[in-house]
């Protein structure tokens, strides 16, 4: 009988896999694939994030860069973290591309989510109310004034769209600009096509954004485009005034090349911002000052159709967001979603970002505790005092609680092409014809809403100001 039994127990042991006296052994533990990273139109971000991940981490993370036509042309995306430009988030919402942010994550003690600015954590990195993305930083424009040309025009430095159209004009009707050899122009600003329809919004932004008023770009219930309405056709008129002042040789700028041609000294004022790559020469002026980008004291009243002035005719600068920048976001097609949000988490921190972030030419500064450290993202050769007023205005602009968004929904691109028509023919036009330019303008809006899908454009709408 005890010889049966031992039989019997041999066999069994013997089909787990096991030898008589030793416990079963465990399979293998099945190793998870290395996390990927793909940056959109950022090789110098992309550069700067392989160096940082390989300091910091054992196994290797592959960090692929694709253009910004391959990435919108791409039917999927296969990487586990997607960087990009913050306006594009509408669109990969809508194709199903990212997956909010795990709850966990933001609360994760080392990101330290409550020290980015107010305006980027709120709005740039949300859709609705819902956290999508962590933020690389999002440059916003500012004014750049030399203090010691105004001051030979007896000019302050400009707190309103007005003021400023005055002190170019009393500066370009002047025999300034034709003694001196240097200076070109009384301002510059960045009318390449790439960003024209971001100028016209920036400069918008002042006269239509108020805390009453949810119907800037579209009427917040019925979807119909608002860029017809004075608060925008206003801004057009003013850009285009602006723009027959600035020389040929100096109307195609971008906000960074605004910036090297104000270094330069080709201007007493300029619409721009800085970043590492920003030229310096040797000889820069001393007399530099940055200022909040112009705003205004009244506001366009959708509603009762009339302007308004600001309580105690407040002057109130409006900085827009999202022209520029880069976030992070998980794709839904990751299988580790958890780990490449922590991923995601480590990049944008407060230690990590300042030695990630001003590699691009795209971001700035988001966190208050890198104000310290701004030289990050400046160059070398720009004044100390300077360079912390600069750092300190981004901030505040940031910090805002009065902000617009950029555009941020699906198809955004034909959106802004319609936009930046309408701006040059407004450029060629009378007075008497820029309102039939803009209600065309508006018209195209509608039909692209139309053709995408109204009430989906809407909501899209609602969610890119944080309201839905």
């Amino acid at each position: 009988m005890a010889f049966r039994i031992a039989l019997l127990i041999l066999f069994v042991t013997t089909l787990a896999g096991c030898q008589p006296g030793k416990s079963a052994s465990k399979p293998p533990a099945v190793k998870s694939p290395p996390l990927t990273v793909c940056v959109v139109g950022d090789e110098g971000l992309a550069a700067s994030i392989r160096r940082e991940l390989a300091a910091r981490n054992d196994e290797p993370i592959q960090v692929d860069v694709l253009t910004h036509d391959e990435f919108y042309h791409a039917k999927r995306i296969r990487q586990d973290v997607l960087i990009y430009p913050p306006a594009m988030m509408g669109e990969l919402i809508e194709r199903e591309w990212i997956i909010p942010l795990p709850k966990a994550t933001l609360q994760i003690e080392t990101l330290n989510i409550d020290d980015v600015a107010l305006g980027i954590r709120e709005t740039e990195c949300c859709w609705g109310r819902t956290p999508y993305a962590l933020p690389l930083g999002s440059p916003v424009l500012m004014l750049m004034v030399r203090t010691d040309l105004l001051k030979q025009f007896d000019l302050d430095i400009p707190k309103t769209w007005r003021e400023y159209a005055a002190a170019v004009k009393k500066i370009h009707e002047s025999d300034f600009l034709t003694q001196n050899n240097t200076v070109a122009a009384a301002t510059l600003e960045p009318l390449d096509e790439s960003y024209l329809a971001s100028l016209w919004l920036a400069r918008s932004a002042a006269y239509v954004q108020h805390n009453e008023n949810l119907s800037t770009y579209f009427d917040y219930q019925t979807g119909d485009a608002r860029i017809d309405t004075p608060g925008f056709t206003r801004a057009a008129k003013e850009l285009a005034e602006i723009a027959a002042t600035i020389p040929d040789d100096f109307n195609s700028l971008t906000p960074q090349s605004t910036t090297d041609a104000f270094m330069a000294g080709k201007s007493v004022m300029a619409l721009g911002w800085v970043d590492k790559q920003t030229l310096v020469p040797n000889t820069v002026p001393e007399d530099i000052e940055f200022a909040l980008i112009p705003g205004s004291t009244e506001t366009y009243q959708v509603g009762s159709d009339k302007w308004v002035p600001n309580r105690d005719d407040k002057v109130v600068s409006v900085p827009l967001l999202s022209t520029s920048g880069m976030v992070g976001s998980i794709s839904v097609n990751s299988s580790q979603s958890v780990k490449a949000a922590n991923l995601l988490a480590m990049l944008t921190s407060p230690d990590v970002i300042p030695l990630v972030s001003p590699a691009s030419r795209r971001t700035t500064l988001c966190r208050a505790s890198s104000l310290p450290l701004a030289a990050n993202w400046m160059p070398p050769a720009l004044p100390g005092t300077s360079m912390r007023q600069y750092a300190q205005i981004c901030l505040n602009q940031l910090q805002s609680p009065g902000r617009l968004s950029s555009l941020r929904i699906p198809n955004r691109e034909a959106y802004r092409t319609a936009a930046a028509e309408a701006l040059r023919k407004t450029m060629q036009a009378g007075e008497a014809e820029i309102e039939t330019i803009w209600q065309e303008a508006a018209k195209k809006w509608d039909e692209l809403s139309e053709k995408q899908g109204k009430s989906k454009q809407l909501k899209a709408f609602r969610n890119s100001n944080g309201n839905e």
